[in-house]
């Protein structure tokens, strides 16, 4: 009798240590699973330019044109209100079965290192905010990208240009319709790079999803 009390004694240390184990284990698991949620929530909402400066959409503007620009510099969003988190992916409500397609298929073509359409951008001092491609942006960067392809519109906000950007000249301005556009969310003009079996167009990367964000 005295055996087999030893050995439920034993037994019962045994299972109580690896109780207390399991126990440690799941504590560590929530805390570091709270800790990611913390990261995520504390990304906020993507800066909105039109919070930033309210008068923009009546600024004059020029386009730069096509040329690689620093990620790092890419600071906000064009629509007003923002409908982006700050590392340029949609608000979680807004990340349906045709946004996740879109964006499988432009991750799918960064692995493939195909060429992607450059993404429209309005450059304000030496920040830029994204008018369309967001999805683009946030896919570089998971990337470890440092730079992007883009499309880029200067808008000329008094007090703001960078020294050596381009200043108001009445030959080269455009008008600001399609920025109010932009705020408003809807699409602005984009640049399709000549296709070829390594290029996805945006035509590619939307198939019949109803715009690319």
């Amino acid at each position: 009798m005295q055996p087999i009390l030893r050995a439920l004694r034993w037994l019962a240390a045994r299972l109580a240590g690896l109780f207390i184990l399991i126990t440690v284990l799941r504590r560590v698991s929530d805390a570091w699973r709270e800790r990611r949620q913390e990261a995520r929530s504390d990304r906020g909402v993507l800066p909105s330019l039109y919070d930033r400066y309210p008068s923009a959409g009546s600024a004059p503007r020029r386009r730069a044109g096509l040329q690689a620009v620093d990620l790092d510099r890419i600071v906000g969003t064009m629509r007003h209100p923002s409908q982006n988190t700050g590392d340029f992916l949609p608000l979680p409500h807004l990340r349906g079965t045709n946004w996740l397609g879109r964006w499988q298929r432009i991750t799918r073509a960064m692995d493939r290192l195909a060429r992607l359409p450059p993404i429209d951008l309005v450059q304000v001092g030496d920040e830029y905010y994204v008018a369309d491609g967001h999805n683009r942006v946030a896919a570089a960067r998971q990337a470890g990208a440092l730079e992007i392809d883009a499309d880029v519109t200067q808008l000329l906000v008094p007090g703001v240009n960078r020294q050596g950007q381009a200043t108001l000249d009445a030959g080269s301005l455009i008008g600001a319709a399609e920025v109010r556009q932009a705020a408003a969310g809807r699409q602005s003009r984009t640049v399709e790079q000549p296709s070829a079996t390594d290029t996805y167009s945006r035509r590619d990367l939307l198939s019949d999803m109803p715009h690319d964000e």
